[in-house]
């Protein structure tokens, strides 16, 4: 299994983590809704905020355990020492906190559809930046991809009268993360361990804003062993999502990002969430969009190969 994955292009490599990656997104809200019940904050969003920040410090905690083990701390210590990038990290971690943040505050106060809408327009915007940043072209395929997909969020946004500013919030603010990470030139693992260190004294602030350190200390086992779970249900398609914005075209990354979105759809159809009718033309081009991208790499596959094939 090692060895086929080893075979594979740096696309195919890409577009395998990018799929595997929604995929565990798509479970991450469904999570958040077993939260253990906690102290009212008695601030405004206090719980979103919370486990936001229980997101943070244990992403750290979990990120400097996987570079340890696997060797790479030394790699770390030389990024943390060369001091004049520390505006530049700082600036990565503020582009992605509030990624981590509204995902996790959004359930919790019923803004789901803002949410899904956000990442509906995603991909569309991500593409533009392909186009217009790094000069990508589209195959036709994929240009038909993209209309059909425009189409679909269109629609939705008619059928939510408008936009809100977590939509943009989305839809604006991660192409700028993968903008200024892409100029990093850091592994995802590393980058992404000095988004969280930069964002922890942030964290543990409004933590210890949000409860008195009493109740900190005195929370049960499970709580903590909650948290931690919510570090791994994170890091882990984050990781993954990051190599895949290093290894694809802004472009094909950015259509791929579909596959989440119809993933969380279908979680919620199995869930037995009803799903209104005039919400389907949406869905249903959303998935035309992601079967005629499927077409467009096999297409590529059987042309190009997606596997390189190694010689005994």
């Amino acid at each position: 299994m090692t060895k086929k994955f080893h075979q594979l292009s740096g696309t195919a490599k890409g577009v395998l983590a990018s799929i595997v990656a929604s995929c565990l997104f798509g479970f991450l809200p469904l999570y958040v809704q077993f939260q253990p019940q906690l102290l009212d904050t008695g601030v405004a969003g206090g719980e979103g905020h919370w486990i936001a920040s229980q997101r943070i410090v244990w992403s750290c905690v979990l990120m400097l355990f996987v570079l340890a083990f696997t060797r790479k701390l030394p790699l770390l210590i030389k990024s943390l020492s060369q001091f004049n990038q520390w505006p530049r990290y700082l600036l990565s971690g503020l582009l992605v906190g509030p990624q981590f943040w509204i995902f996790v505050w959004a359930p919790l106060y019923d803004e789901t559809l803002s949410v899904a809408l956000g990442y509906f327009s995603l991909p569309l915007v991500l593409v533009v930046v392909g186009k217009v940043v790094y000069g990508e072209k589209l195959s036709r395929l994929q240009t038909v991809a993209c209309f059909i997909a425009a189409f679909g969020v269109a629609y939705a946004y008619i059928m939510a009268e408008g936009l809100s500013w977590i939509v943009l919030l989305i839809a604006l603010g991660y192409p700028l993360y993968f903008i200024h990470r892409k100029s990093l030139n850091l592994g995802s693992d590393i980058g992404f361990t000095l988004d969280n260190l930069f964002l922890l004294p942030i964290a543990l602030g409004c933590i210890f804003y949000l409860q008195p350190m009493e109740y900190i200390v005195g929370l049960d086992s499970p709580v903590w062993l909650f948290y931690i779970g919510l570090a791994i249900a994170g890091t882990t398609p984050m990781l993954l999502f990051l190599y895949a914005s290093q290894a694809l075209p802004m472009s094909i990354f950015g259509l791929l990002g579909y596959v989440e979105p119809m993933l969380v759809f279908i979680v919620g159809l199995l869930l037995g969430e009803r799903v209104e009718a005039n919400e389907w033309p949406t869905y249903v081009l959303i998935m035309l969009a992601l079967i005629v991208l499927a077409l467009d790499g096999i297409r590529r596959a059987r042309t190009h190969g997606a596997i390189k094939v190694t010689s005994a």
